[in-house]
C-alpha cells in the first residue's frame, strides 16, 4: 500500500483550475494549454472591485509583514480600501467574502518626473454578487469594473514578491514565450501581478505574473 501510494503520487496528472484556496473563492478561469514554465488560460469577463494607485520608479515595494514601512506602501493602502469596501463600506452596507487572487494590472507611463507605474489593484467580486454588485460610496476611491474576457499567459512562482521579483518573473515569462507562433499577438505593454496568500503566511506562497493576448480592435 505504501509503495503504491508513493509511486501513484508521482504519476503526471492534468492540471485543473484552482477554484478555492485557503477557504476563499478563486477568480474563475479555464486552462487552454499547459507548459513546464507557464500556462495559457482563458479568463471570462467578470466584475472586479478596483483601486488605482501610482508609484514612481524610485519607490521601493516592501511587502514584508511587520516591517516598519509596510502599512505606508501604496499597494497596502489600496488593499485596505478594497477590504473596507467588501466589509460594508458601500452604499448598501453589504458584506462580501474575501476572494483570491489580489490581482493588479500594471502599466507604465513616461512623465516629466520619470517613469510612473500605474497599478490597478482588484478584488474579484464573489460569484453571488456578480449580478447585483454593491455600489462603492461616492467618497471612496473604489470602482467596480468589468474586466473583459482575456487569454492570459501565466507564470507561477513562490515566496514574498518584491518589485525586483515581479520584474524578474515578468521578463522570464517573456523569454519563455518567445518561441510561440502567436508571440506577436501578445501585449507586453502591460502585465498583471497576482498574489494568493495573506502576508502572515510564510510557507507555500503562490504568486503569478501574466501577459494577455491583444484584443481585436
Amino acid at each position: 500500500m505504501v509503495f503504491s501510494w508513493i509511486f501513484g503520487a508521482s504519476e503526471a496528472t492534468e492540471p485543473t483550475p484552482e477554484t478555492q484556496r485557503g477557504g476563499y473563492e478563486c477568480a474563475p478561469y479555464t486552462i487552454l494549454e499547459n507548459h513546464p514554465q507557464y500556462q495559457v488560460r482563458n479568463y471570462p469577463s467578470r466584475k472586479w472591485a478596483t483601486v488605482l494607485h501610482e508609484k514612481h520608479q524610485h519607490q521601493a515595494n516592501n511587502d514584508m509583514p511587520m516591517s516598519k514601512e509596510w502599512k505606508q506602501q501604496p499597494q497596502n493602502k489600496s488593499f485596505m480600501k478594497l477590504f473596507g469596501y467588501i466589509t460594508g463600506a458601500n452604499e448598501t452596507g453589504s458584506k462580501m467574502s474575501m476572494t483570491v487572487p489580489v490581482s493588479t494590472k500594471v502599466t507604465t507611463e513616461e512623465e516629466d518626473g520619470g517613469t510612473v507605474m500605474k497599478e490597478e489593484m482588484g478584488f474579484y467580486v464573489p460569484t453571488e454578487h456578480q449580478e447585483t454588485t454593491p455600489t462603492p460610496k461616492v467618497d471612496q476611491e473604489v470602482k467596480v469594473v468589468t474586466r473583459p474576457e482575456m487569454v492570459a499567459y501565466v507564470r507561477e512562482f513562490g515566496g514574498f514578491a518584491k518589485d525586483k521579483d515581479w520584474e524578474e518573473q515578468k521578463e522570464q515569462l517573456k523569454q519563455d514565450l518567445e518561441g510561440r507562433d502567436d508571440f506577436s499577438q501578445i501585449d507586453f505593454d502591460m502585465y498583471y501581478r497576482q498574489g494568493f496568500d495573506a502576508p502572515f503566511k510564510f510557507w507555500g506562497r503562490k504568486n503569478e505574473v501574466f501577459f494577455t493576448k491583444k484584443t481585436e480592435e
